[in-house]
C-alpha cells in the first residue's frame, strides 16, 4: 500500500474540516450550557444559602443560641434580623459577618463551641438610618425616673473610656435583650469615687424628693430642707452603694494565657481600649460588681459589726426602728426607717467613759440639722409626754397582777388574765428599752393600746386604772 505523502494529508484535513468543527464546536455548546447550568445553580445554591442563614431563626438551629434568640423574640427588636445587628453596615461587613458565621458554625458542628458565642454589634448598626441614627442628639431620656444624654457619654471619653453602645446595652441582664445594664453605670460611677462627689454625685442622676415625711411628733422632714442646709446624702443614705469593683487576677486567665499577654495589666487606657473600644467585652466580665440599692438588712449588718466585740444591747433599738417589736399592735415601719436614716445619722457625739468605753450619742442639736427648731420642740414635748405615761401604765398593771391573785374567777379566765399581764409587761420593757424615739408613730400606738389593755382589765378586776396622759390623736400620724 503506497504511503500516502504530506500534501494527500493535508488535502484530507481541509475535507473533513467541516465536520470536525461542527463536532468540536457542538461539544463546546453543551460544555458552556452545562458550566451555566452549573453556575446558575451554584448562584442559586449560594443565594438560598446565603437567604435561609440570614434569617433570625436560623440562629436557633444552635442550642446555645436559644437563650439569645428567646430574649430577641421577646424584645423591642424582634422585627429586626439578627445581621441587622451583627453585621455591620455595608457589603464589607456583611461579608465579614458571613465569614465569622461559617466559623462559628465549623466549631459549632466540631463540638469545639464554648457554652457562650462570642459577637459584637457594631455602634455603626445602632446608628444606622432608619434605626437609632438621631439618638445622639435627642437630648435627655428618661430611664427609669433618670435623666440620661446619650451624647457626652457617647461623643467623648469618659474616665479616659470611649464607650460603646453595648458597653449599657448588652446581654448580661439575664433573660433581656440588648436590655440597659445599670451595673455598668454603677461601675463608671462608683469605683474610685468617694461618695457624693465628682462623678458619684447623686444628683447627676436624681432630682431632690419632694414628698413630705410625717417623722411623728408633728415633725416633718422634707429633703429640700436638709439640702439647703448643706447636709450631705452619705449622714442617711450610707448602704446604698456596696462593692468596690475591682478585677480579680483570676479573671483574666479565663481568656487569656500567653507569656506576655497580662505585661500591660496595669495600664489603664490601654486595657479599657483593647477590651471596651476594640472589642465591646461586658464590664462584669473582668469587674466585681458594685451594688447601688438600699440594703435590706442594713441594721442587721450594723448590729452585727458591733457584735464583734460587744454584747448585742441595741435589739430592742433596732426593732422600735423598723416597728417589728411589740406584740400587741402589728409592724409599723417608722418615718425614720422609710428614709433611710441610719444609726450614725444621729449617734455622732463621741463620749469617752471614765473606764475609757467609747460611746456614740445623739442629741437634738442633730434633728436641727434636717428639722426646722420649731419642730424639733414639739418633738421634744411629744417624746417626753410619752415617756412620762410608761410607769402609769407599768404601775396600773402591778396592781391588776394583785388584783388577780386575789379575785375569784374561773381557772380559764384567770390564765388568760395572766397570759395578757406578761404580754403587757414584755411590750411595756419593749417600750422602755426600745426608746420611742427611734419610732414615735409606732411606740405612741402601742403604748396608747396597750394603755386601754391594761385599763379594761382594771376595770373587770376592779383594780385602779391607769391615770395617764398620752399624745392627742392627731399628732400620732399614720
Amino acid at each position: 500500500m503506497p504511503t500516502p505523502n504530506l500534501s494527500d494529508y493535508w488535502a484530507m484535513l481541509r475535507r473533513r474540516a467541516p465536520r470536525i468543527w461542527r463536532g468540536l464546536r457542538w461539544f463546546l455548546i453543551r460544555a458552556v450550557a452545562l458550566l451555566g447550568v452549573m453556575v446558575l445553580l451554584l448562584v442559586f445554591m449560594v443565594g438560598a444559602a446565603g437567604w435561609y442563614t440570614s434569617r433570625s431563626e436560623f440562629c436557633n438551629t444552635c442550642h446555645i443560641m436559644e437563650p439569645y434568640y428567646k430574649s430577641w423574640a421577646e424584645s423591642s427588636h424582634k422585627n429586626v434580623p439578627c445581621i441587622e445587628c451583627h453585621f455591620a453596615p455595608g457589603a464589607g461587613g456583611k461579608l465579614r459577618g458571613k465569614m465569622l458565621g461559617l466559623v462559628q458554625l465549623a466549631k459549632y458542628v466540631t463540638k469545639s463551641a464554648g457554652p457562650r458565642p462570642a459577637a459584637e454589634v457594631p455602634d455603626a448598626s445602632c446608628l444606622r438610618s432608619g434605626c437609632h441614627e438621631t439618638r445622639l442628639l435627642s437630648g435627655r431620656v428618661d430611664y427609669k425616673g433618670i435623666h440620661f444624654d446619650h451624647a457626652p457619654h457617647m461623643g467623648e471619653s469618659r474616665h479616659g473610656i470611649q464607650l460603646r453602645c453595648t458597653s449599657c446595652h448588652s446581654q448580661i441582664v439575664q433573660g433581656q435583650h440588648m436590655a440597659v445594664t445599670a451595673t455598668t453605670c454603677f461601675l463608671c460611677h462608683f469605683k474610685g469615687e468617694p461618695f457624693n462627689e465628682s462623678l458619684a454625685a447623686c444628683t447627676h442622676c436624681h432630682q431632690i424628693p419632694v414628698k413630705e415625711y410625717d417623722m411623728g411628733g408633728g415633725v416633718k422632714f422634707t429633703h429640700e430642707l436638709a439640702y439647703k442646709k448643706g447636709v450631705d446624702c452619705i449622714n442617711c443614705h450610707v448602704d446604698v452603694i456596696r462593692g468596690k469593683g475591682d478585677v480579680p487576677r483570676e479573671r483574666c486567665l479565663v481568656c487569656h494565657n500567653r507569656q506576655g499577654d497580662l505585661a500591660r495589666i496595669g495600664d489603664f487606657a490601654f486595657m479599657h481600649a483593647k477590651h471596651v473600644t476594640e472589642h465591646a467585652i461586658d464590664c462584669l466580665d473582668c469587674h466585681l460588681r458594685i451594688e447601688h440599692s438600699f440594703d435590706e438588712h442594713r441594721l442587721m449588718h450594723a448590729a452585727s459589726d458591733c457584735a464583734g466585740c460587744h454584747p448585742n444591747h441595741h435589739q430592742e433599738q433596732i426593732k422600735m426602728f423598723e416597728g417589728i417589736g411589740g406584740r400587741t399592735i402589728p409592724a409599723h415601719a417608722g418615718g425614720m426607717m422609710v428614709t433611710r436614716v441610719s444609726c450614725q445619722t444621729c449617734h455622732r457625739y463621741k463620749e469617752v467613759t471614765p473606764t475609757g468605753a467609747v460611746l456614740w450619742k445623739a442629741s437634738a442639736g442633730v434633728c436641727s440639722m434636717c428639722h426646722q427648731e420649731s419642730e424639733v420642740e414639739r418633738l421634744r414635748t411629744y417624746h417626753e409626754t410619752l415617756r412620762s405615761a410608761i410607769p402609769g401604765i407599768e404601775s396600773a398593771a402591778l396592781g391588776a397582777r394583785k388584783a388577780l391573785a386575789s379575785a375569784k374567777l374561773p381557772e380559764k379566765r384567770a390564765a388568760a388574765i395572766a397570759k395578757e399581764l406578761d404580754r403587757i409587761r414584755s411590750d411595756l420593757e419593749f417600750v422602755g428599752k426600745g426608746n420611742d424615739i427611734h419610732n414615735i408613730h409606732y411606740a405612741a400606738k402601742l403604748t396608747r393600746a396597750l394603755a386601754e389593755q391594761v385599763g379594761g382589765i382594771c376595770r373587770e378586776l376592779k383594780a385602779p386604772e391607769p391615770k395617764v396622759m398620752l399624745p392627742p390623736l392627731n399628732e400620732q400620724g399614720p
